[in-house]
């Protein structure tokens, strides 16, 4: 019996995305510390922004403080980190340059398909950052 091929590409991410649950919503946070200590590595610098960010945008929807954003782009996020924490995926993390290739590949599609809800996110959260700071320093 032959083994079937599993392409990195847009379906597969998509395929990822129709399978994710609420539970897996709650894992992505369960496995927080996973994610940042993985960030931490230098192979990761150039991602840690934007993952920074698709956590913080979950954190924000989880507590109701950001509830404009679709199922899909939720998805796509749950799914990203999910795949991201997940040191056996395709090509297992301990595997030295190639570990990481599956998982920037995901998340580079993924960030493809929500790259316009993820700007949005940023911008609201600019705007909500820059509001608290002007109320602060008219206390002041």
């Amino acid at each position: 019996m032959r083994k079937k091929n599993k392409t990195i590409d847009e379906a597969f991410v998509k395929k990822g995305m129709k399978s994710v649950s609420d539970k897996d919503f709650d894992t992505v946070f369960e496995k927080k510390d996973q994610l940042f200590e993985k960030l931490n590595h230098p192979d990761w610098k150039i991602y840690k922004d934007k993952i920074g960010l698709m956590f913080q945008m979950l954190k924000d929807v989880k507590q109701k403080r950001y509830p404009e954003t679709p199922w899909k782009t939720l998805a796509a996020i749950v799914f990203t980190l999910l795949y991201v924490i997940n040191p056996l995926d395709l090509m297992p993390d301990f595997i030295p340059i190639l570990g990481y290739i599956d998982d920037i590949s995901v998340l580079g599609l993924a960030l493809k398909l929500i790259n316009k809800d993820l700007a949005f996110y940023k911008e609201w959260k600019t705007a909500k950052n820059s509001t608290v700071e002007k109320s602060k320093a008219s206390e002041d």
